[in-house]
């Protein structure tokens, strides 16, 4: 993904476990590990699409980011195009789909 084109959506709340990286290219799910008092551990990406209610939970949650009001208006929406259509279970062209 490139920098400054791309927003991550936390689903979790504030230590979140889960979290949407989306660009205009591409959008995969990351999952995140905490040590058990809760500090930060790890972050992998899951080579997949997120599934329609994960990118429905992305949707409300988008706003909220702080690398989606940095976007410009036109990245905005094609993010969100892109999390729409995954949300209604169509894919982008060129996505990959959900293993």
């Amino acid at each position: 993904m490139q920098p400054n084109r791309h927003i991550l959506i936390h689903l979790d709340g504030r230590r979140p476990t889960r979290t949407v990286a989306v660009s205009l290219e591409r959008c995969v799910v990351m999952i995140h590990r905490y040590t058990p008092d809760g500090l930060y551990d790890s972050s992998e990406v899951i080579d997949r699409l997120p599934t329609p209610a994960e990118a429905c939970e992305a949707l409300c949650q988008a706003h909220l980011s702080d690398h989606f009001a940095g976007l410009s208006q036109g990245d905005r929406a094609d993010i969100i195009r892109r999390l729409a259509l995954i949300a209604v279970g169509d894919a982008p062209p060129g996505e990959h789909r959900t293993r």
